[in-house]
């Protein structure tokens, strides 16, 4: 599986706040009321975050105790164990994570700047409860790039041990 492209993430954000911006104004020429974030979307992304950490710290000492014993090899029997299944689970639980987290923040931070410019929010009930939900999201866009990162595999050293992946079985074309 190939690592997060990170210029699509970066992509997803600009046209998520590009539809944001547009919703909001379409919207707004229109006579109806603005949809506002509130506080629970924020309350809900930093638990999908909270959720992601603690599957991916696992994951993480992991695979620092596997690079570990990779350059020291020991005996000794294993500090933190994590099954295959549940690793997996975890890296795509991240990759889903990295472009909710990028699509939300992209979409929320654009209706803060049609808020902020046109100047219809109220400070405090509309721009910083949309505003946080975008920081948020965009936090969580962030944290599924890096826990997706912890889980990705050291390169094969080709002991010839009979595993492949679909690339190199030629599945990959």
């Amino acid at each position: 599986m190939r690592p997060l492209n990170l210029p699509i993430l970066l992509l997803i954000v600009v046209i998520g706040a590009g539809f944001g911006a547009q919703m909001l104004e379409t919207l707004a020429s229109r006579g109806h009321s603005l949809p506002i974030a509130g506080w629970l979307t924020t309350a809900v992304m930093l638990a999908m975050g909270a959720v992601l950490l603690a599957y991916g710290i696992p994951l993480r000492r992991y695979m620092a105790e596997s690079e570990e014993r990779r350059v020291h090899p020991s005996l000794a029997p294993r500090r933190h164990q994590i099954d295959l299944p549940t690793a997996f689970r975890t890296v795509l639980l991240a990759r889903a994570s990295a472009y909710t987290g990028a699509v939300v923040g992209g979409i929320f931070a654009g209706q803060t700047l049609y808020l902020m410019v046109t100047g219809t929010g109220d400070p405090l009930a509309a721009i910083l409860p949309t505003g946080a939900a975008a920081v948020v999201g965009i936090g969580l866009a962030i944290l599924g790039v890096v826990v997706e990162r912890w889980g990705h595999l050291p390169p094969d050293d080709g002991d010839g041990s009979g595993e492949s992946t679909g690339e190199s079985a030629g599945l990959g074309h």
